[in-house]
């Protein structure tokens, strides 16, 4: 009877989430969009072929079947700038509007309009070549995009979410050994504009006079030079309206086509941090926080940091929030980690002193090496769970269940809040 009523609940449980989050509605969505039944809406490739087939099919051509093959080479990936670490303010986000769906729309990206040679062409960074001849990709796109424009008038999220979900998957089929469509070539092509693209829109974006301290396949973060927020927002719809006038005409003139890509001025960040490698001088990839102003409310957003990663305690997400709150208000900081330190160590924070983490195969096959958590693991009467949570003791890890020896407070401060403060501290010249 337990295990029944357990299994009811959990079903219960289940089907509140679909109905919280829409993702029933979402997948019907997905469904009618591209044709293909529910229970395929996950297979990107599907998805895909059901859209790209009936295309083809109106222009009296047939698709290849597939060839299952490994990839012979690597796909190349987005561009990621070197970052220049340090404390900013009225840092500007701005990224393109669906990058890499605009590169195929504004090169006529597509597996029909590819080729060896020819006249009046496209040559892409790779030196791929595709005609000028609408394909059907692009065509999909386009139709998409329209749908998009009028589910966002709309003010139908679903709709606007679940069509942006199909755009931005054509890429990684393309790029899929299992697509009948495979072609490294094309995917090349593709993320090859997308880095050429970020890169010439950072050399525009500095030549008016700005730095940019970061780009990541699709956004550049540029120093306003502004002295409020909104000086600082004037500055970034300058910026992304300067960037799309000059892509109208650099498109045009180079390549004879017409521009799709939109640069769009995302969000300011009014104090922003970008951390230096905790092994050297140079800036912390994909890592980075800051304060955006929404609604009149300060609000703290993390990337990549302790902050929002999992094998991280709860201890040093605290003392993280804490200590960027502190450094972002102008706040003293020596007095307070001393006083965190402190609290740590008269056994104020024991609650936050939790590791959790997942045991992915059996206990006994642990044997090359063996993890904190399948230490503490072994030492349970019975594993109840997967998920094992445990503290570091002076005598190694030892689950929370079953906590024998005392807590290891060096351990905490070494490995969970002084790797945090110095990679905070060093643009202050000194630790505490």
């Amino acid at each position: 009877q337990k295990l029944i009523e357990y299994n009811l609940n959990d079903a219960e449980l289940v089907f509140e989430l679909i109905k919280k989050t829409k993702a029933l509605e979402l997948s019907i969505y997905r469904s009618l969009l591209s044709g293909i039944q529910l229970d395929k809406i996950g297979s990107s490739i599907a998805n895909f072929d059901s859209l790209y087939l009936r295309k083809l099919r109106n222009r009296k051509l047939v698709a290849k079947c597939r060839n299952y093959r490994l990839k012979e080479e690597q796909i190349k990936g987005g561009f990621v700038k070197e970052p220049k670490p340090g404390i900013y303010d009225f840092i500007l986000v701005l990224d393109f509007k669906s990058l890499y769906p605009s590169i195929i729309r504004t090169f006529n990206i597509d597996p029909i309009t590819l080729v060896q040679k020819g006249r009046n062409v496209i040559k892409a960074p790779n030196g791929a070549l595709f005609r000028k001849e609408k394909g059907i990709l692009p065509e999909i796109l386009g139709e998409l995009w329209k749908e998009r424009a009028k589910a966002k008038a709309e003010r139908d999220e679903l709709a606007s979410h679940a069509i942006k979900i199909l755009m931005n998957s054509f890429f990684g089929v393309l790029a899929n050994p299992n697509c009948r469509f495979y072609s490294l070539k094309t995917a090349n092509a593709i993320t090859g504009f997308g880095q050429h693209i970020i890169k010439l829109t950072a050399k525009k974006i500095e030549q008016l006079g700005y730095d940019v301290i970061y780009m990541d396949t699709d956004s550049c973060f540029v120093v306003s030079n502004a002295k409020n927020k909104k000086e600082a927002d004037d500055t970034g719809k300058k910026i992304s309206s300067y960037i799309n006038k000059f892509y109208k005409d650099y498109v045009k003139k180079n390549y004879g086509v017409t521009s799709y890509l939109e640069l769009e001025y995302d969000k300011c960040f009014v104090r922003f941090l970008m951390p230096k490698l905790r092994s050297g001088e140079r800036g912390a990839k994909k890592r980075y926080a800051g304060i955006v102003i929404e609604g009149g409310k300060e609000k703290l957003e993390f990337t990549g940091l302790e902050f929002v990663r999992g094998d991280w305690t709860d201890l040093a997400k605290k003392f993280q929030f804490e200590l960027l709150d502190r450094i972002f208000h102008n706040k003293e900081i020596t007095k307070f980690i001393k006083k965190f330190v402190s609290n740590l160590l008269d056994g104020k924070y024991d609650e936050l002193l939790i590791y959790r983490k997942s045991i992915r195969k059996e206990l006994d096959e642990y044997v090359a090496t063996t993890p904190p958590h399948v230490k503490a693991a072994r030492k349970l009467e019975k594993l109840e769970s997967k998920l094992i949570e445990y503290v570091m003791t002076e005598r190694g890890p030892e689950p929370v269940s079953n906590i024998k020896h005392r807590i290891d407070y060096k351990h905490y401060i070494e490995k969970q809040i002084k790797p945090i403060a110095d990679s905070l501290l060093v643009f202050f010249g000194k630790l505490p």
